[in-house]
């Protein structure tokens, strides 16, 4: 009878888990798609943020190739620029999909 049970549990939660990977790479896929998106859109603003520190600054170009690098669209008071592309939409919806309204 134990037998049966541990059978019968194992074949029940098998497929849960093997669910919550699949989820697990799809949100993965998702939120690569939506950094390489907003990574495309960062390089102008990080050259720029280069050519300004080498400039304004004076410092030698591997201090500022770090200091541009480094840079993620924050904002002052606000969020990260650029998560409203259409690949990071897709990676939120993804993530929040089970979320009921108001919760």
């Amino acid at each position: 009878m134990r037998c049966l049970a541990a059978t019968l549990l194992l074949v029940l939660c098998v497929p849960a888990v093997a669910g919550d990977e699949t989820d697990a790479g799809r949100q993965g896929e998702l939120d690569r798609r939506c950094e390489a998106a907003r990574d495309e859109k960062l390089a102008p603003v990080r050259e720029q943020i280069y050519a300004e520190c080498l400039r304004d600054r004076k410092a030698d170009e591997a201090y500022c190739r770090r200091y541009a690098d480094g840079y993620n669209g924050e904002r002052i008071g606000g969020s990260p620029r650029f998560y409203e592309l259409p690949e990071c939409e897709e990676a939120f919806r993804f993530r929040n999909r089970d979320r009921k309204p108001g919760t």
